[in-house]
């Protein structure tokens, strides 16, 4: 851009004009290239590869706003003549656009790409390829929010993809402006009713663990809007996850416990099937028939064995 502003004093003998001079200073003016951005920039992320197009479409469209260079995918802005001196100018901005483009799509489109001459040309190819008809992405959206469940994903995960899909139907259908000179009620009415809808949309794709605060939160009169009904949801969440870790340290601390206090007894004597209940005390011979030798006891090893030390 410095190199510019010189080759336009030297052609113009020295003086700038105001033209010329105003858009290098002028960060408002389409032609303005701020010095840090340069042909190897990538501005949106992830890339372009077909099913994605409108995302895509939205995020490059509000990054070239933001640079004050959406005139030149849209065709608001011609290239001028080419004894125009701000002809050099555009030249440079539409090529810079192209390589972003360029770098913000798939390797297998970009080559699709690289031999347009411009920028809106570009841009007009991608969408009569990718864009699909409102109509069938609208079903496609609707049918995505009606089916959508949390499952194993947390609430900020399942609020988010959530919002996603609201946030495109949106973009395909939005609420019209008032033209009536005061705030129309009607139209306040149909944001409510789409307020109330999103709100429905997300507690009925919750999981079972919620049905209890799902069903305290849809008795509500008003219905919250959906910012309250998230930041309920989110909080009863950390509360279970305490509870379960609070749960799992009980149970862990039981089971140790119970570890400890058990023990076997080894019981010495001729004749098997014997069992004991606690250690010192006697059991009696439940094998043998004879009455007699019912009536006899059994002592542990540690008391045979002292009897056999006696003898």
């Amino acid at each position: 851009m410095i190199l510019y502003y010189f080759w336009a004093l030297i052609i113009n003998g020295g003086q700038a004009t105001p033209q010329n001079k105003g858009y290098q200073n002028d960060t408002l003016n389409p032609y303005f290239m701020h010095p840090n951005e340069n042909p190897g920039n990538v501005l949106v992320t992830p890339f372009l590869s077909g099913p994605n197009y409108h995302s895509w479409s939205r995020a490059m469209t509000v990054a070239l706003r933001s640079k004050h260079k959406l005139h030149f995918i849209n065709g608001a802005l011609p290239r001028p003549m080419d004894d125009d001196r701000d002809s050099i100018a555009w030249d440079r901005c539409n090529t810079m656009i192209m390589s972003w483009l360029s770098n913000s799509v798939d390797p297998e489109i970009s080559q699709s790409i690289l031999w347009m001459d411009t920028a809106a040309e570009i841009w007009k190819g991608l969408k009569d390829r990718f864009y699909q008809g409102d109509v069938f992405r609208i079903s496609d959206i609707q049918e995505e929010i009606y089916t959508l469940r949390q499952g194993e994903c947390t609430i900020s995960t399942y609020y988010t993809k959530m919002k996603k899909l609201w946030q495109e139907l949106h973009n395909f259908r939005p609420i019209p402006e008032s033209s009536c000179l005061e705030n129309c009620k009607a139209i306040e009415k149909m944001r409510e009713y789409k307020d109330s809808d999103q709100v429905i949309r997300f507690l009925k794709g919750l999981n079972d663990q919620y049905s209890a605060v799902r069903s305290q939160i849809m008795l509500m009169e008003p219905l919250p809007n959906i910012g309250k009904v998230y930041s309920l949801l989110v909080q009863q969440e950390r509360q279970s996850l305490l509870n379960f870790d609070e749960s799992k340290i009980l149970a862990t601390s039981y089971t140790q416990s119970s570890g400890r206090g058990s023990y076997s007894t080894r019981v010495r004597g001729d004749r098997g099937g014997r069992s004991s209940n606690g250690r010192g005390g006697t059991v009696n011979n439940f094998n043998n028939h004879n009455p007699e030798e019912d009536s006899k006891s059994m002592v542990y090893e540690e008391d045979t064995d002292e009897e056999d030390g006696d003898v």
